[in-house]
């Protein structure tokens, strides 16, 4: 948003780390000693001027880290550890795990990046799995498409129907509670979101973040006593960083209410038929003087 900073009030800077912040349920709360005020007469202008945080978000966590098979009507449930980030230690992991009765083998191929399961015994995947978009399994209106075909027989097989991914997120959504901004997510629903970073480096890098342009967000509150900061991934999933920390960086800036001198109704059709289409005035007849006179 361009707003035009039209007062002489000295703006404010938030240099915000969340190692100094209190942690509750992987939001940043953020108290300060001395309160940022807003003079009676002006409006708050608030924005994302830099931020950087390390790219070490697991790729498992509660809502996404299990997996059940089943085999011959013996259900298998394994939970799948923060530690695992990629297919081969996936396969790895299952296969270290699954009953001793158990026959089906995961495998990865590297040429088509996709996971097949090989069983001696016709096999499924039941829909209490959670970590179905990671490991390729298809998804219509939310819900898990199971999938098994055969081979020559004894051997069945299960490959799942799309490519692995295994990236804890491509974008990062800083959000704050206290502040109402009426943006819009693909869900169509109103988040409260400062800024969307993207993630530009490796896992185990930084994540550095410095708009060319500030969108400047317009708030009603007059006194910034508090701050709760949440980081959320393309799905509105809330982002966990551990032990790590981040630096975000705020300005406050402020200004006087812009004076509304357009008519409430220009752009509407009752405004263009009053003020366009009226007849032009008709310009009044002056008789001419006789030269000389």
């Amino acid at each position: 948003m361009s707003i035009p900073l039209n007062s002489n009030s000295q703006l404010k800077t938030l240099y915000l780390n969340s190692q100094l912040a209190t942690k509750t349920n992987n939001t940043y709360n953020f108290e300060f000693a001395t309160p940022i005020l807003c003079p009676l007469n002006m409006q708050t202008i608030i924005s994302v001027s830099e931020f950087n945080v390390p790219n070490v978000f697991p790729l498992f966590n509660s809502s996404n880290n299990v997996i059940s098979t089943s085999e011959s009507g013996f259900v298998f449930t394994l939970t799948i550890p923060d530690t695992i980030r990629n297919p081969i230690d996936f396969a790895a992991y299952w296969n270290g795990n699954k009953p001793s009765g158990y026959t089906a083998t995961l495998v990865y191929n590297k040429q088509t990046f996709k996971f097949t399961f090989f069983s001696t015994f016709p096999m499924s995947i039941m829909t209490e799995t959670t970590c179905g978009r990671i490991i390729g399994l298809e998804y219509i209106n939310n819900e898990v498409v199971l999938s098994i075909g055969s081979t020559i027989n004894p051997t069945w097989h299960l490959e799942l129907p799309s490519t692995i991914n295994f990236r804890p997120t491509d974008q990062i959504f800083i959000k704050s509670e206290e502040l109402t901004l009426n943006n819009v997510n693909s869900f169509g629903t109103i988040t409260n979101t400062l800024a969307r970073v993207p993630v530009n480096a490796q896992p185990g890098s930084i994540i550095f973040y410095r708009p060319v342009e500030l969108n400047r967000f317009i708030i009603p509150k007059k006194t910034i006593q508090t701050l709760k900061i949440g980081l959320v991934d393309a799905l509105q999933k809330p982002l966990d960083i551990g032990s790590q920390s981040f630096q975000l960086l705020l300005k406050v800036e402020f200004m006087y209410p812009l004076d509304d001198e357009v008519p409430y109704d220009k752009g509407s059709i009752p405004y263009f038929m009053k003020n366009d289409l009226r007849l032009p005035d008709e310009e009044e007849e002056v008789e001419e003087q006789p030269f000389g006179v």
